[in-house]
């Protein structure tokens, strides 16, 4: 037999119950957990768009207020939520984008203002208890670190209603690009060749991994031996 694949969030605490708490809060809440479990997808599957990601809320049960949540694509919303828990649990949130961490503490100020915890469960055939969020649990604030930068690589894929550029990086990151229709289609006469893509980098302060890119041009490859390389730095810093 078939069983429901849900993620359920438990407020517990004096005065946490249904009718006590104000509905925008409570959708509030029901917002945070979303978009936190979302942008944890889309950072590992950037193919993916935000909204097709789906935390549906499933049911409300009584007594304390029980969130259950029903998830469209279960075989990445349960890892994603699982790399979230156990970010609380070690308290070490330098894998987590900065916009999941953004809802991680709109969640923690609600934990805070109403003196209550939020204890995080899956269930796929049994309840799993995977995380508590306390009034004294701490979110740190993340900056994302900004500016305009190139990265060096092959252009693997072009197209989109809004235009993406799938980047493979020299390292064999895989990158995907915003950017214009025009320098899409100069991307498009670029496909499967080694290039310098220029643009403005957003990255994360904790990893220091680029979450997104935006192209501004394109320009060929030259790859220079270590010699050359070393030379044009000294011409511009010295020995």
């Amino acid at each position: 037999m078939a069983h429901d694949i849900t993620v359920e969030i438990l407020l517990t605490g004096e005065g946490m119950s249904p009718g006590k708490i104000r509905s925008k809060e409570i959708a509030e809440v029901f917002e945070s957990v979303e978009d936190m479990i979302a942008s944890m997808v889309i950072r590992d599957h950037p193919d993916l768009k935000k909204e097709t990601v789906v935390i549906g809320l499933k049911s409300i049960r009584q007594g304390s207020i029980g969130l259950e949540f029903s998830p469209n694509l279960a075989e990445l919303t349960l890892p994603a939520t699982r790399r979230i828990t156990r970010s609380i649990v070690e308290n070490d949130f330098g894998i987590l984008p900065s916009s999941a961490i953004s809802s991680l503490r709109k969640l923690s100020s609600f934990t805070r203002r109403h003196q209550c915890n939020a204890e995080f469960f899956t269930q796929n055939g049994k309840l799993e208890a995977l995380a508590v969020l306390t009034p004294e649990t701490q979110i740190p604030d993340i900056y994302p670190l900004s500016g305009e930068t190139s990265i060096y690589g092959e252009i693997t894929r072009v197209g989109g209603a809004e235009p993406k550029i799938q980047f493979k990086t020299l390292d064999s990151q895989i990158i995907y690009c915003s950017t214009s229709k025009a320098i899409a289609k100069k991307a498009g006469a670029k496909l499967y060749t080694k290039v310098e893509l220029r643009g403005l980098a957003e990255w994360n302060s904790e990893t220091f991994e680029i979450e997104n890119f935006h192209v501004i041009d394109i320009s060929d490859y030259e790859q220079a031996s270590p010699s050359e390389a070393f030379a044009d730095l000294a011409s511009l810093i010295g020995d």
